[in-house]
């Protein structure tokens, strides 16, 4: 059974209200102490999506919730 997804309108509603780290820990709840938790996150200005970083390394949940590197979107060919 896949994991409940981040409530998305709430991310929203707490960024709006510049709770950005109450954001973050909605984004990374019940995940707080695996390897590539993000430890920042970054609105894309065009898709409005949050675009989440460990460091300066990019990061999202796989299809299991459990965060892991980016893979890059990049083409090289």
């Amino acid at each position: 059974m896949p994991e409940q997804k981040m409530d998305q309108i709430l991310f929203a509603n707490l960024c709006r209200a510049g709770k950005f780290k109450e954001a973050l820990n909605l984004a990374i709840q019940g995940h707080e102490n695996e390897k590539f938790t993000p430890s920042r996150f970054a609105m894309d200005k065009k898709t409005g999506v949050p675009i989440f970083y460990r460091g300066n390394k990019r990061v999202e949940p796989d299809e299991t919730g459990v965060w892991q590197l980016a893979k890059s979107s990049k083409d090289w060919g």
